[in-house]
Formats: structure tokens, sequence, C-alpha cells
């Protein structure tokens, strides 16, 4: 009866769905009826029902059903087709999210990739319908009711379905497109879907790398539920997905997927068809026509072979031809580590991370986070970063590195035995790339090391390791290893036994490999511990296929370009020009090596009666007519013919030895009986050459004489009556009245008698002393511009018109008489000026001083004042008094002061004046001024009227912006306040009224939250989270509402980093002098930044507009600070220190000075982030200890709770009259009203850690006051910051930094 009815449902799902599709010849295969609904035919839309998603990368449809649908355990009544190939429930989900199953929200996804339609041709086009067809309804009830036969009476009454149709991808490709379909089968009890996948419908599936660095994944199918359950089908992610969805199938039909997703039991996953008939079990194809493009990797070749195939990656990639990378693209592996060393488990948390450099072969390893003493003794497990340097070394000579034999999946066993008896086994299994193309590996450790410090520094020295086959799979390695330890004179010696297994492929024409082997070098190796990050950090360089001698050149790594020569260099090499070749940098940038035409830049060694030819790396030299030689040698043709074979058997034929000797001559040399001879006035072996002379001088007489004199004449002087004189050392002509210069100038005996100067300074004021070589002593030269034996020099006759240089430094040109005059303060002749002395006799020193030896003293009883001038003896300690003032004693304090006389007042260091009568005795007050008492009621003094300022004896009308509107930016008005009249901006202005800068309009409405290693912008319903940016750790931010962009602290990498709302324009701050800023607060009103340092234990500041102007305030009494909150309005800062012993809150005014505690370990426990609410001025606070979100008034005291019973509160903001945090336990952003009525909380997709920190909400409002230090550093200078304390009289403060050259405060990069 079974079987009956089973044929009855066969023959109606034949005639129902025939149909609806067209047969495949490529599914014959499977001949069964159910071809019949193939992958090629979709369901039809009816006319007028369809709805279109717009063009573009992230869009979505709603649609609103009539009836809740199941899903999983849960009822929907809202439905999304979003662009990026997923349905969602309730919520749209137009962004892509570059993550793997399961997402965050109830999702059905057949093709979840980064769509791009932005560039949509006519035939592109992402569509929707619903439809109520009874035929259509009909066939896709038979469809559930064949694949599900446990369903025999399931009767559809909806149909949904959304068609991706020639698709491309991010960014706005369209070079390859995919279509596909999704229906949605559904009753009021029960929900099936379909997939269909086009044949040959799929051709890509990730989008190119977006702007965070990451490979996006490949595309993903399958469902996600609300509480976390998902289900993806098999191959999906992965490279094989288009051959995986377009070729397999749960019903027997190649790219035809059928799944019933609800309503299902709590805990209960997604169903699948029962393959009754077997039609889902795909034959063994041994051949690579029928399986080869599935295993094989998309940059690979299939190559059939006796029992099956290989796969071999195409030129420009490396691998086992299943995984293939692409040449020199950098890698990064991750990881997991597991076990004990000596005893220490290592923390679950612990993660491997590498990066490595393919191009060099040089990889980067960080293992953390470690405690200290299992990090300093994990650098004894050498094959965790041996094996990543096997996988990844250069190939040299044909030899294949670790991935390119394994692909990366592979089994590395090693074992190492220390000489003093530990043993440490290291197990490490390679899974292959993970969905990020990221090599995953699982480490395990087991045993002991030698102790180690985690101080001490390793030093492992070069080696070379040998590798040898034992079977075609698998590799075999032995090697002793020496670790010096130099601080301690101690070395570790220990042997490493190392077997790798893999799955090999060998084509029939390969020869087995097993009993060969190959060499690997490991150099540069790096061995570190900095329990500062709690990181183990090594680094090393590899490079397989050497031999024990090799070298960048010899062995293969050296790339060198055309008419070069490699030289090695380190561990690595240069390309330097060939001989006859010279560097051109090209308009590409490129340095290439270029013919040099030595005929041309005159640099061949021709000889002067030869012609020079330039050829191609070189140069021929032809005699001229009438002289013979080799070119290089070239002597007159005399017709004695005895003489001229004499010469040319001793000069030109003698062999050929003898040109080749001659060529390589220096230019400055020249080739006498086969050997070079450098020429008189140069030294050198004759093929280098170099001057003996320096330049601008010649040798003559064995004696550096300036050019100029060599021969030259020079004008006589001759006066009215036509009597000439020469210069010592020339002689007169008479015939032309010129002065010649005498050769045997500079050498006579009286000379060369003389002591060497280096033994008696006789040099001339005008000489220095310098070494001869040729004479074997030290003798004197004239400096340049003058001229002589060195022991007598007379200036050049050139005057500083025509040569100004031979003036001192310290004179200038008199254009008038022709001279060097020294500058004012100096003396001497123009030509050599020297510091003048301050005075010459006692008038120029001033009244009450005396000149003594050139220096002005003052008289007994006097001493300088301020001004440099000799008063009598008044300095009163570190100062001196003014007049009217006295010094005195304090014997309490032991200190000297100034105090004005008896009956005078005022400042006693700036002077005193006279007390006058009282005013109530005499009416002696000025216009605009009053008679007031004072403190002291017997006493009374004149004040001047409101409005002016002055003595009280003067007034003057105070300057306000009232009388005088210029005071104000033409982008401000003039407003009475508390503080007076004072110019404030406009609204959407900012500045201190005086000027007024356009406030920039950003958008706003969203709250930015770190995810440790990303950004995340977070709209405030909850929708459309995306990362905007990615950090290494980052835990506090704040925004510049002003300027629209984010702050935040890197821990990591010790910087502050900042960047626009959207994530672009990211640069660093600050990375000077940081260790880890967890707190960051913006004052944008004084443009200011504040940040807490939880490893120098600061609190500090710096200018947004100059970041070197920065400062420390707080440096005392802080363990562990973490969050921090600037109050622009009431000009406070408030951080928190979490100090398990004692947590507290402290505040402080904006520069630092008067803080006080505000909250002790009897109210906090473990306070985290701060935030101030600006319509109350309370500060918040969230406290991870008490489990609280809660507020104070910093001046009353009064406390109120927001919210208690919390979990792990951690980072906090305030915006529309909510209050929002992240925990950590939740893993959401939870909130309340202000009243503290709780929200419903945001659960945000996590991007990085699942761990959410700090946070800031982005508003359209921006502080509108003014600053004394919001323009221009508020006028402070000698590198001074300007921060706000309306406590001093100008409303700020000027706090020292490091640039300030007038305070010896220590500042940033100053140990306290």
């Amino acid at each position: 009866m079974l079987t009956t009815t089973k044929n009855i449902a066969q023959c109606l799902c034949l005639t129902l769905l025939m149909s609806m599709v067209v047969l495949d010849p490529a599914n014959a295969q499977y001949e069964h009826y159910v071809d019949s609904l193939g992958a090629d035919v979709f369901y039809e839309h009816p006319e007028g029902s369809t709805r279109y998603l717009n063009d573009g990368d992230s869009e979505y449809v709603e649609l609103d059903l009539d009836r809740p649908m199941h899903f999983y355990s849960e009822k929907y009544d809202k439905l999304f087709i979003n662009t990026n190939g997923i349905l969602t429930f309730n919520i749209e989900f137009p962004e892509y999210i570059n993550q793997p199953f399961p997402l965050e929200y109830p999702s059905i996804a057949p093709f979840y990739a980064n769509v791009d339609t932005t560039l949509a041709y006519n035939i592109t086009s992402i569509s929707v319908f619903e439809s109520s067809e009874a035929e259509q309804l009909q066939k896709a009830s038979d469809l559930i009711r064949y694949a599900f036969p446990y369903k025999p009476d399931f009767e559809a009454d909806k149909l949904i379905v959304a068609t991706w149709k020639n698709v491309g991808y991010f960014s706005a490709k369209s070079d390859k497109l995919n279509t596909f379909q999704v229906a949605l089968i559904a009753n009021e009890s029960e929900t099936f879907v379909q997939f269909i996948y086009a044949h040959n419908g799929i051709n890509w599936l990730q989008g190119e790398t977006g702007a965070l660095g990451l490979p996006d994944i490949r595309a993903q199918a399958g469902f996600v539920a609300e509480d976390g359950r998902h289900y993806y089908i098999e191959g999906s992610g992965t490279d094989s997905a288009r051959f995986v969805l377009t070729e397999n199938s749960n019903i027997g039909v190649p790219g035809v997927w059928v799944f019933h997703v609800g309503a299902l039991a709590e805990g209960a996953n997604v169903q699948v068809p029962a393959d009754q008939e077997h039609l889902n079990i795909v034959p063994h194809a041994p051949t690579c026509a029928e399986s080869g493009h599935k295993t094989c990797n998309y940059n690979a070749d299939c190559i059939d072979k006796s029992d099956g195939f290989c796969c071999i990656c195409h030129e420009g990639f490396y691998g086992n031809g299943k995984a293939c990378l692409k040449n020199d693209y950098p890698m990064r592996v991750t990881g997991t580590l597991a076990g004990e060393i000596n005893g220490l488990p290592i923390d679950e948390r612990a993660k491997l991370q590498s990066y490595v450099v393919t191009a060099d072969s040089r990889s980067y390893t960080a293992i953390n986070p470690l405690s200290a003493e299992l990090g300093a003794q994990l650098r004894l497990a050498l094959p965790i970063f041996s094996s990543i340097g096997w996988l990844f070394a250069k190939s040299l000579n044909g030899a294949a590195n670790g991935y390119q034999l394994t692909g990366g999946h592979s089994v590395h066993v090693s074992k190492v035995r220390f000489d003093t008896g530990e043993t440490l086994i290291v197990n490490q299994t390679f899974e292959g790339l993970n969905y990020w193309d990221q090599l995953s590996v699982r480490i395990e450790l087991f045993g002991d090391v030698p102790h180690i410090s985690g101080n001490a520094k390793l030093h492992m020295p070069d080696y070379v390791d040998e590798y040898k086959y034992v079977k075609p799979n698998e590799l075999h390695s032995m090697h002793t290893h020496t670790i010096e330890i130099p601080e301690e004179n101690r070395i570790i010696n220990l042997q490493l036994d190392q077997s790798i297994y893999f799955d090999s492929c060998l084509l029939d024409q390969d020869q087995t490999p097993v009993g060969k082997s190959m060499l690997q070098k490991a150099m540069k190796i790096v061995l570190d511990y900095f329990e500062r990050d709690q990181a183990l950090r090594t680094s090393v360089l590899t490079k397989v296929g050497v031999n024990a001698e090799s070298n960048a050149c010899t062995d293969g790594s050296a790339s060198c370009g055309e008419n070069t020569v490699c030289v090695p260099y380190e561990d690595t090499y240069r390309c330097d020009c060939r001989h006859g070749y010279g560097p051109q940098l090209q308009e590409d940038g490129l340095e290439v090596c270029v013919d040099i035409d030595e005929c041309l830049l005159h640099t061949h060694v021709c000889d002067e009666n030869a012609l020079c030819t330039n050829n191609e790396g070189g140069f021929t030299c032809v005699c001229f007519d009438g002289f013979e030689g080799n070119g290089y040698r070239c002597l007159k043709n005399y017709s004695n013919v005895q003489e001229e074979e004499s010469y040319t058997s001793d000069y030109i034929l003698s062999s050929s030895s003898y040109q080749d000797e001659c060529q390589r001559c220096s230019h400055d040399a020249d080739c006498v009986e086969s050997r070079c001879q450098c020429r008189s006035g140069f030294e050198g072996d004759g093929y280098t050459c170099n001057h003996i002379c320096g330049h601008d001088q010649v040798l003559e007489n064995g004696r550096c004489v300036p050019i100029l004199l060599d021969e030259h004449q020079v004008e006589a002087h001759c006066n009215f009556f036509g009597d000439c004189t020469c210069p010592e050392g020339y002689e007169l002509v008479e015939e032309t009245q010129m002065c010649r210069y005498i050769s045997q100038y500079g050498t006579d005996s009286k000379s060369e008698e003389l002591i060497p100067c280096d033994v008696d300074a006789n040099c001339h004021v005008n000489a220095t002393c310098e070494w001869y070589e040729n004479e074997m002593r030290h003798a004197c030269t004239c400096n340049t511009g003058f001229q002589g034996d060195g022991y007598h020099c007379e200036p050049i006759d050139t005057t500083c018109v025509y040569n100004p240089d031979i003036c001192d430094a310290h004179a200038y040109c008199d254009y008038n008489q022709s001279r060097c005059t020294c500058e004012s303060g100096y003396e001497g002749d123009g030509y050599r000026c020297q510091l003048a002395p301050d005075c010459r006799e006692n008038s120029t020193c001033g009244p009450n001083a005396f000149c003594d030896g050139g220096i002005c003293q003052c008289l007994a009883g006097y001493e300088r004042d301020g001004s440099d001038k000799c008063v009598q003896a008044g300095r009163c300690g570190p100062v001196f008094c003014g007049a009217n003032a006295i010094c005195k004693w304090d014997s309490v304090q032991g200190v000297q002061y100034c105090d004005c006389y008896e009956g005078y007042e005022g400042d006693a260091l700036e002077g005193c004046r006279s007390v006058p009568p009282p005013c109530n005795v005499r009416n002696n007050c000025g216009v605009y001024a009053t008679c007031e008492p004072t403190d002291d009621p017997a006493r009374y003094e004149c004040q001047c009227n409101a409005g002016f300022h002055g003595d009280g004896y003067v007034c003057v009308e105070d300057r306000n912006c009232l009388n005088t509107p210029q005071m104000c930016d033409m982008n401000a008005k003039c407003l009475s306040t508390n503080n007076g009249l004072v110019c404030m901006c406009n609204q959407g202005f900012y500045g201190n009224g005086s000027i007024c800068l356009e406030r920039q309009q950003h958008e706003s409405g969203f709250l930015l939250v770190s995810q440790g290693v990303v950004i995340v912008r977070v709209p405030l319903n909850g929708k459309n989270v995306k990362p905007i940016s990615v950090a290494s750790m980052a835990i506090g931010l704040d925004k510049d509402c002003v300027e629209g962009r984010i702050y935040w602290g890197d821990i990591s990498t010790k910087k502050i980093i900042s960047a626009k709302y959207d994530g672009t324009d990211s640069k660093t701050f600050l990375a000077d002098d940081i260790e880890s800023p967890e707190g960051i607060a913006i004052d944008t009103i004084s443009r200011r930044i504040y940040w807490t340092d939880s490893v120098k234990d600061t609190i500090e500041v710096a200018s947004l507009e100059d970041p070197t102007l920065r400062a420390v305030l707080i440096n005392k009494n802080l363990v562990n600070p973490r969050g921090i909150a600037v109050d622009p309005y009431r000009e406070k800062i408030y951080w928190t220190d979490w100090n398990r012993e004692s947590p507290k809150i402290e505040m402080a005014d904006l520069d630092g000075t008067g803080r006080e505690l505000l909250m002790g370990s009897d109210v906090v426990l473990l306070p985290n982030s701060l935030v101030i609410s600006e319509s109350s001025g309370e500060l918040c606070y969230a406290d991870a200890g008490t489990k609280k979100v809660e507020c104070i008034d910093a001046y009353s005291k009064q406390k109120r709770t927001i919210s208690n019973d919390l979990t792990y509160p951690f980072g906090l903001t305030f915006t529309h009259n909510n209050f929002y945090w992240t925990d950590w336990t939740t893993k959401k952003l939870e909130s309340a009203d202000a009243f503290g009525n709780r929200q419903k909380g945001i659960q945000t997709p996590f991007f990085g850690s699942h761990k959410m920190y700090g946070m800031t909400a982005i508003e359209d409002s921006c502080p509108q006051l003014s600053s004394p230090c919001q323009i221009s550093n508020g006028g402070c200078v000698d590198g001074r910051i300007c921060l706000v304390n309306r406590k001093a009289p100008s409303g700020k403060s000027c706090k020292c930094t490091s640039l300030s050259k007038t305070c010896n405060t220590p500042q940033y990069g100053v140990p306290f």
C-alpha cells in the first residue's frame, strides 16, 4: 500500500512541476522525475505585483505580512529583503557585515555576500513578489509533500519569492554576475524555504577587499534564529561554494535546495528532506573533467594521473593546488594555545597572531596575554615560530616551502630536549585558511623548559636546518641549537626533533621524494617578552633550498635588473651598476642603470692625442693620424723606423695583458711599462688616484699653492707719481706694469728652517698648521683669500665688493670704502674679528661701576639690578625690593621678604607709594569715583564707579562691547552676563566672541561604540549597525562636535587616534610618551583633550589645535585611572580610579588645580566610565562593582540611582534624555531614561572582540559658550598651554609644557 501511494505522489509531482522547469542535460545523471524542477527556471512573478530594490550596495524593501510567519520557534509579521542576498525578520539589514554565521538577526540567507548593483544594467535587478495564484501554490505544495513525505497534508497558502538577477559585487563591479532565487512557502502553521541557483549562475563569491583590510568572507548560505541557533549549507563560506550551491542539492536536483524552517520546537534546528531515493549522493569522480573544478583552487590547474588527479597552482601563485596564495601577498596566521609549561597552565585567552611579509619571508609572531613567568619560558618553545617560518620560507632553487607542500593543512609534531634534562612537546595542527583567508592553527604544549628571567635578553644565532622526506607525505628534521643569554653569561643547548605530516599528490612522471632532503636557513631571530603588554614577540627570516655557503646573490633570491651586479649585503643584497653604467631615476620612481658617456664627461683615460668614442658600457680610444699607440698612450710617429719599432716593442705590442692592465688605470694616472702610476700632484696605487692638494690648489716644488698664484699675474699698486709695487712673492714686469708670481716663493730656506708649526705655533694669524705627507712634517698654509708662505700671509688683491666671502663671519663689506668692517661688539681688521671687551675705561661702564680687565664691575656696596645697572645693594633673597621698600627677615618661615616703608603701601617688589589721607577726611577721589568703606570699617578709600576702572583718583571708562561694538566679531552679539558685557558668537558659530568661526554641520543621532579592535556606529533605533574604523585595542573615546571627529585611545599601539564620524581621514593625534590611554574626554569649548594613562598613572591634557602643547596635570596618588569626563560649563574635570584597595572618583579644575575627592570606597567599588548630564549638571558613572548606574551633584553631593541590578556596566553616555551603557555580560547596549525607567536593550553585531568598551553620543547640538583659551592658545607664550581657571585674575592659567624654556616643572616624558 505504501509503494502505491508513493508512486501516485511521484506521478502528481511530475505532472504538476513539468510546466515550471526545463530539463538540463548536465543533470542527466539524476534520472528522476524531479529533474523537471531544474535550476534554470525560476518562479515567475505575476504582472504588476513585483517590487524592486533600488540600485546600490545597501538597499532593502519591507514587506508587511498579513499574517505572522513561523520561523524557528518564533512568529514574525515583517520581512525585509536586503541587497546582500539575505532576508531578515522584523529589522532591515542592508549593510554588509564581514563576519561568519551566526549573524545577530533572524535571517534567511540564500547567498549572503557583498552584492553591489550601483552600476546596474537593464539585465540586473533585485525583486520580490507575493503570489496567491493557485497554480504556483499547488506546485510549491507538491514540492514540499515530495521532499517531506511525512507532511502529506501540507497545503501552501502563501508564496513569497525574492530574485537576484545578474547582480554584481562590491565595489560596483559587474564583470561577473550571479543569479539566484529564494522562495518562502508557508501556511498558517508551517514555513518551508526553497533555494534555487541557476546553472552557471554563480560566478563570484566575495567583494573586493574593503577599507578595513580583511577580505570579504565568501558567500554564506543558511539560516539564523533570534536565539542564536543557526544552520548553513556545508561548503558555503569556502572557495568551493560556487560548485556546492549550483551542482549539489538536498533533493537530488543540482542547484535546488528545500528546508523546513518553522515552526520548530525549542532547541530544534532546520530540517532537510529525507534522501529517500539516494538522489543526493555525489558519485565518486576521480578525473579532472568530473571533479577537478570542485577540488582544485580557482587559481590552479587540474592534471589527470593514473589514479586520480593533482592540482597545480597557476604561475604567480603558490600552494598545493587545493589552496593557492598570490605570490608576495602578506599573510596572517591566527591560532589558539592550550596545555602547560613548567606546571603553569596556559591562559585560555592567549591567542597567536602572526604577520608574514612573504616578499622577503619575514614572519612577526605575537602571543598574548601571557603572565610574566609563562611568557618568559615560552620563548624556548622554538617550534611555534620555526613552523611558521618553514611554511612561508623564501623558495630558492626550486625547493618547496611548507605551504607549497601542504596548502596550510598539516600536523607538526615537535619534541624539544634541553641539555639540562627538560623536555617539551609541541603539537601544532594547521587547519587551512579561515573565512578571512588567515591560516588557522591549534597549538598544544606539554612539558618543562629551563627557567629564564622575563627581563633576560635571548640571542639565537642564524642556523641551517635539514628537512628529509621519510615518506612522500612526511618530513623529518633533527637539529641542535644554542640560545645565549649574554648578561648571565649563560648558554642553553637544546635538540629540536620535528615530524611534519601532510597530504601529497605526485603525478605519474614525478619521482618519489623519499630520501631526499632540503636545507632551510633561519636568520635575524628575535625572542622577546614584553611584560607591559603581556606579550611574547618573535620574528625570523627564512629561506629554503639554500646550501651551507649560500648568500642572497648565489641562492637565487636576488633579482637585479639589466646592467647591474649583485653584491651580498648583510643578510640580503644590493644591486650595483656595472662598470661603465650609472644609476638614473625614471619618471615612475624606479632606478635603472644606464650607459655613462665617459667621452662627454671627460672621465675616460684616452691619450690627449687620441679620439675617444663612447660605446655601451665603455669607450674606445684611437690615436690621431701621425701618432701610434693603443689609444691610452699615443706617441708621435717619427721617420726613424728603428726608433718607432723600439717604441712599438716597448709600449704597444709587448703583450695583450698590457692593454688590459692599462685599461684599468685611473684617468689621473699613466701606464708605464704595464704598470699604472699616478701623475704628478696625485697619490694612490695607479688604479685610484687622489689629489695631494686641496681644492683650488696645485702641487709646486713639493708645496701646495693656490691655483690663483700659479703663473697668474696681478695688478701692481701704483701711486700718483707712477711708482708701482707688488705683493710679497711677486715681481714687477716693467713693460706691462703687472706683477708676476715668483715660482720660488715659499721655498726659501728661511721657511724650511723654521721650527714645525705643530711644535711652535708660528703660523701667521691668517694661516693654519697642516700636515704635508710629501714633506713628512707640519707646515703653515695661508687661509682662503690670503697669499704667502704661511708664515707671512697677505690678502689677495680682491676687494670685498667683488668677493664678500673674504670678510670675517662677524664682519660686513663697507662698499663705500671697499673694505671689510667688523660688526658692532667685535673688533679687528674685518678679515678677522674677535669679541670686543665690555669696556676700555671707567666712563663706559656707567655710574657706580668701573672697568676691570675689559669687564664692568660694580663698586663696593652696589650690585646689578634687572636692567643691568649698578644700584645700591638691595637684593632680598632671590628678588630686588622696589622703591620705598625694605628687605625684612621672617624668622618663622626663615625667608627674606620685601615690605613697604611705614606710611607707604603697594607692591613692595614693584615699588611702594605714600598712603594718602583717607577720603572720608579729605575728599580727594577722582571724577567717576566715590569714597567707600573698606573691610576695615575705620578706613575708607576711593573706588571707581561701575563701568570705570582705575585707582580711585583717576578713573577711565571701561572699554566694552556696548560702547565699542568693534570688539565683537560680525557673527557675534554683545550680551550682559554675570561676568559683565561679553561678546557671544551667534548660533552656528564658535569662538571667543572677538573671533567667531563657522561650525560645520555633521550627521547626528547615533552612538559610536568601541568593540576593542573596531569602532562601531550604532543608530539609536539599533538598526543598520556598521563598523567605521579598525583599532588595535580602543578603550575610551569621545567626540569633538565642532570638527565632527572622534578621538580614541589605543592601548595596544600606544597612541591617541582621531577620525571623522564616518571613519574616514583617520590619523594619529599623539604617539609620543603614550602608554595606556584608557579614558578620553574632549573640551570642545576650549579645544582641549584630556586623558587618563593607567600605566603612567597620570591625568594629562593637550591642545586639539597643536598636540605639541601638552602637560601632565595629575601624577600623584593614582593607581588605576580609567574613566574621565570634562564639564566645560562648570569648568571641572572628573576621573575614576578603580584601585581595588581604594576605588574613588575625584575632581579638579580644568588646569589640574583644586583637586578633591568626590566619592571614595564607601560609595564606589569598580567605577568605570563617566558622563556629564548637561541638563542637570550631574556627574553620572557606571560602577561594575555596585552593578549600578548612578549620578551625583558635585556641589551638593546629592546622589541618585538611575538603574541597579545590572551585570557588568562599562561604557556610559547620555543623549535624548536617555542613558546608554555597554554591558560585558549581556553583550548589549542597555538603556534607561533620565528618570531611571529601563528601555529595551540594543543587540549589536560584534565585529571585533565580544566586549564593548567606551562610547559617546553624536548629537546635533554643540556647546555655544566662549572660553579665554579658545582662540590663539589664550595668548599664552613660551610654549605654555592655556587652561581655564576662573580663580585666576585672567580667568586662565598658562601651564608649563616640555616646550617651555622658563619652567622647571617636569612634563611628559620625564619620570616623576
